[in-house]
């Protein structure tokens, strides 16, 4: 195990790297007291863990972790600091272990049984997987990792599980740090800011790793700016526009096909968050589910047989689109057909409530015409009856 350890004390560099020794045997340890020097340096030595001092003079250690995890994404990092665990609490950084100065060689201990274990379970669960990793942005937002059941990511703060939404939203763009501020800190003071948001990415670069998901968050500091690097890692929503658009014939097992994309279609994008930056996507994703819903909806309507897909179909429009009062007609029409008669009247009374209540208009005049006649129908034959 390749150890880094930075520190600008010179003492606190010799102590930890004796009790270091002491505690295991390792392959190289390599010390820098000037964390620039030490972020320069990270790319080309890939140590496999960082023990960093949280406050240096030059560059904080939270941004100094940001960086080296750009150069080093498999490598461990362990905050090392005087703070009492009041204010380590402030940090919340899901770093691998937090060792409090002054330094005790049994916890130096305890800290690297943990590494040596952490790195051991890493190793033993991604061997020999070799499949295409996807990220599910309908409804919410889920991982899959090496063909393993998508999981719901555990993020450490709502900060982090926005901020990564919003580079995945921009991936594979440039995204400048003034903007991410201004939207995600708009009232704090800047170098507080600087701190949270570093926080918020090594937070969200720690639970990529951890989850095995091979992406990357690259730091232009010329730009200053990051850029969320998807590599092999598949977007369900990408995935499903260009099966989608090969879709274009309704004949034979096109049809098939088409059904189970909208069927694939479990929810708006990201639409268990509600973000306002993403609304945008979500609508026009959206519109586009309707549009081919509404195309295929008709062509099974042709066809008696079909005649209950299709009524699947519409009732899925009239969820999404519940203003739509022509589709609404048929919706109740279907339920006569199939004999749905009790359906038939649940779906005109929320007709009635969507319009009159969220619109303040009635329901239009052929619909209700309809509905009547129907119901005189309906009584008529069950007084026959």
């Amino acid at each position: 195990m390749k150890v880094l350890l930075i520190d600008d004390e010179r003492l606190a560099l010799v102590q930890l790297e004796r009790m270091l020794n002491q505690a295991a045997e390792l392959t190289a340890i390599d010390t820098f007291q000037n964390p620039l020097h030490a972020v320069e340096q990270a790319e080309a030595l890939q140590p496999d863990v960082v023990f960093l001092d949280i406050h240096m003079p030059e560059i904080s250690g939270l941004q100094a972790a940001e960086l080296i995890q750009q150069a080093c994404p498999d490598a461990d990092i362990v905050f090392v600091t005087a703070h009492d665990e009041y204010a380590i609490n402030a940090f919340e950084l899901n770093a691998v272990d937090y060792v409090l100065k002054p330094l005790q060689k049994s916890r130096i201990q305890k800290t690297v049984e943990r590494l040596i274990s952490r790195r051991a379970g890493r190793i033993k669960s991604f061997q020999d997987i070799d499949q295409p990793q996807m990220i599910y942005c309908f409804k919410t937002l889920r991982f899959q990792s090496q063909g393993l059941t998508p999981e719901i990511p555990k993020w450490r703060t709502s900060k982090a599980q926005e901020l990564f939404l919003y580079l995945l939203h921009h991936r594979k763009q440039l995204v400048h740090k003034s903007t991410l501020l201004e939207l995600f800190f708009p009232e704090m003071e800047l170098k507080r800011a600087m701190t949270q948001l570093y926080t918020a990415i090594y937070q969200i670069r720690q639970c990529l790793q951890k989850m095995g998901m091979e992406l990357a968050i690259q730091n232009s500091s010329i730009q200053e700016g990051y850029i969320l690097d998807m590599g092999q890692v598949v977007l369900d929503t990408e995935k499903w526009e260009r099966e989608l658009a090969k879709q274009d014939d309704l004949a034979g097992q096109n049809k098939d096909k088409l059904l189970q994309l909208l069927d694939d279609y479990e929810g708006d994008y990201m639409q268990d968050y509600g973000y306002i930056w993403a609304e945008n996507e979500r609508e026009r994703l959206r519109q586009l589910w309707l549009s081919r819903a509404r195309g295929l909806a008709q062509s099974f309507l042709q066809h008696k047989e079909s005649r209950i897909i299709a009524l699947n179909l519409f009732e899925r429009i009239q969820a999404a689109d519940p203003y739509n009062e022509a589709e609404g007609l048929i919706v109740m029409k279907l339920y006569d057909e199939l004999g749905f008669y009790d359906k038939v009247s649940a779906h005109y009374e929320r007709l009635i409530l969507t319009m009159e209540n969220e619109l303040g208009l009635p329901v239009a005049e052929p619909v209700s015409a309809w509905y009547k006649q129907w119901q005189s129908q309906r009584m008529g034959k069950e007084h026959i009856g």
